[in-house]
């Protein structure tokens, strides 16, 4: 067993000062001692897919990070760590414990399956791993090797972590995570008769009201090709898979890239896979990022099937959620004028635009790994 700090001070040796993920018993001298440290940072997100991806625009960003959950959550994970990191080649650093370890202490029954499975699943996702270390002397050599394997793979690395591997740590900080205070929103529904308005017309329009310095993230799907077949550029990234992922992978930009504009260009069907990201926006309220929903009511990229987001009230969740400034329109001049008046975020836009597009829509003839490469050189820049 080793104490929370002396895993944590090497981690600080090797730039790893940003943690994210979801709550578990295992973790909790871990978590405690991250929030009581000033220089180390934790941000929670509310479901351990999204703390990946939240995880991956943050390296993209310039800044490493560790993901942390329990293993009853690997599942929720799957999505992004293989049709994200896995094909963009994004490391980042993770330690999921091991709930329901066969042959270990007792534990629930929803553990049971997964405690057998999550060594062989991280297998299967080809993702290195090591168990957690448990003395002190082991900790700079595994960290060491994981470093290593990233560097060297560019994938993750996960540390699983057994019971009682780290010593409690009692939370000293009673107020241990500040976010900045949420404002009142300002709600505008701006509704044009028809909506005629393309996926593509509407991308044109996004693209030339923030220029080449804003970084671009594109839902998976249609949005990303049309905003290939638009024009490619180095400030624009398209999330071929890890679908609903899209706002945490920007928020994770947006943390390290706080004073440049992320712009994320949703779906109906991806926001409403992981609308928990809502709540994580709102929370970080950062001025420069916008959040610009797409919406045509069916799943483009699959034939046509409904989606069904008209019976979801989008905009209103963004204002419980507190974002700042928000609109609802069909129109590509309110969509302009408003931008220009309300640009202090977290911005939400639900932008309704008609289903279909280009029927000779092409697909990216650039790898995602290639997209990263300059992506990340760009933000650097």
């Amino acid at each position: 067993m080793i104490q929370a700090n002396e895993f944590l001070d090497e981690c600080k040796k090797i730039g790893l000062n940003l943690f994210t993920g979801t709550p578990c018993s295992y973790l909790k001298p871990f978590i405690n001692y991250v929030i009581d440290d000033k220089d180390l940072n934790f941000v929670p997100m509310t479901n351990e897919g999204d703390a990946v991806a939240f995880a991956s625009g943050a390296h993209l960003a310039g800044k490493k990070a560790v993901v942390m959950f329990q293993n009853s959550g690997l599942g929720n994970a799957v999505n992004p760590l293989t049709s994200l990191n896995a094909i963009f080649n994004i490391p980042v650093l993770g330690i999921v414990t091991l709930r329901g370890e066969p042959g270990g202490p007792h534990d629930e029954p929803q553990h049971a399956l997964m405690g057998k499975i999550t060594t062989s699943l991280l297998d299967e996702m080809e993702i290195p791993w090591k168990y957690f270390p448990t003395q002190k002397e082991d900790v700079l050599g595994l960290l060491e090797h994981a470093k290593d394997v990233m560097n060297t793979t560019s994938r993750p690395f996960f540390f699983v972590m057994k019971k009682d591997s780290v010593m409690a740590h009692e939370l000293k900080n009673l107020h241990p995570i500040v976010f900045p205070q949420i404002k009142e929103a300002y709600f505008s529904t701006d509704m044009a008769p028809t909506h005629e308005v393309t996926r593509t017309d509407a991308l044109c329009k996004i693209r030339s009201l923030f220029g080449p310095k804003a970084a671009l993230v594109a839902t998976t799907g249609k949005t990303g090709r049309e905003l290939y077949e638009i024009e490619d550029t180095e400030n624009q990234i398209y999330m071929v898979g890890s679908m609903g992922c899209a706002v945490s992978f920007g928020l994770g930009i947006n943390y390290v890239r706080k004073n440049e504009k992320t712009v994320v260009i949703d779906g109906d069907g991806a926001l409403m896979m992981r609308m928990g990201n809502l709540t994580s926006a709102g929370l970080l309220q950062n001025e420069n990022f916008i959040h610009i929903l797409l919406d045509n009511g069916v799943h483009d990229s699959t034939g046509g099937q409904k989606s069904y987001s008209e019976s979801v009230d989008f905009s209103t969740l963004a204002k419980g959620c507190g974002y700042r400034n928000i609109l609802k329109t069909n129109s590509l001049e309110s969509l302009e004028s408003f931008l220009k008046e309300h640009s202090e975020g977290p911005v939400f836009v639900h932008f309704k635009i008609k289903k279909g597009s280009p029927s000779d829509l092409g697909r990216p003839k650039v790898t995602p790994a290639e997209v990263a490469i300059r992506f990340k050189n760009f933000l650097k820049d």
